[in-house]
């Protein structure tokens, strides 16, 4: 239950199951490299692969790439998004201005399927076409011709706000859930403040009226707390390198039977 909403996100974003798995792979060696080190020093690969169940050769890799790996990195290596860039960069695929060329879907060579076939993996002509028509990179044209029309596999009507979403506002509720679950922890003295305020049975008619309450008031809760952060803030010093990002969040959510 907990990930089918990352999972919608993520998709909607153009992100499947390889390219999430890829990034969590990063995230568990990166964690258990940081975290779990012996006096002061980061953990060998092979406990790191003893920890996380990666084997020690991705470890390495993971390790030698660093920890700045984005999700835009392994969207890079989706199949669509390697077939739009082989259409866009492949001199079979491109015309005499070095375009992508509108190709037939499976007539004569270098056709769309040709193209699939080629840098597609596995995945068959027919869905890929589907995809790249749902995310607004192809327009299906008269006598079965396709055009590719963007070079990068994300969806239309995706903005900064998703990503934002996925990488600050999952990240902060996770670091705090994450935070009060370790065991070294004094249980009501040593934790952060996590709250969750709920009522199941309420009737749809009435979340217009609820949303626009809680937009306003925690409006209010967010102001304030943003000016009492603001005051410690100017008494801090610049040049100070112990320092941390503080912050409240704050969120709606509604969940229907389809959830």
């Amino acid at each position: 239950m907990a990930l089918r909403p990352i999972a919608k996100a993520l998709l909607r974003a153009g992100i499947g199951y390889k390219e999430f798995s890829g990034i969590a792979k990063a995230a568990f060696v990166h964690v258990a490299a940081e975290d779990y080190g012996l006096r002061g020093r980061e953990t060998n690969s092979s406990r790191i692969a003893v920890m996380t169940g990666i084997t020690r050769k991705e470890v390495k890799k993971i390790r030698e790439s660093g920890p700045g790996m984005l999700m835009k990195d392994f969207v890079r290596e989706s199949p669509a998004s390697i077939v739009l860039d082989k259409w866009h960069s492949d001199s079979n695929y491109l015309d005499s201005l070095g375009q992508a060329r509108i190709l037939d879907y499976n007539s004569g060579q270098y056709s769309f399927c040709d193209l699939v076939a080629t840098y597609g993996g596995d995945v068959p002509p027919g869905a890929m076409r589907t995809e790249l028509k749902r995310i607004g990179a192809v327009d299906l044209l008269p006598v079965g011709k396709i055009k590719a029309t963007k070079s990068y596999f994300i969806p239309d009507g995706v903005d900064d706000r998703l990503i934002i979403g996925l990488q600050d506002n999952i990240a902060s509720v996770a670091s705090t859930v994450a935070f009060n679950c370790d065991p070294k922890r004094v249980v009501g003295v040593d934790t952060r403040y996590n709250s969750v305020s709920s009522v199941d049975g309420i009737d749809k008619q009435f979340l217009p009226e609820i949303h626009a309450h809680a937009r306003s008031e925690m409006f209010l809760l967010g102001d304030s707390f943003s000016k009492h952060l603001n005051e410690f803030k100017d008494r801090s010093d610049p040049d100070n390198r112990d320092q941390y990002q503080i912050g409240i969040g704050l969120y709606y959510y509604e969940l229907g039977t389809e959830e």
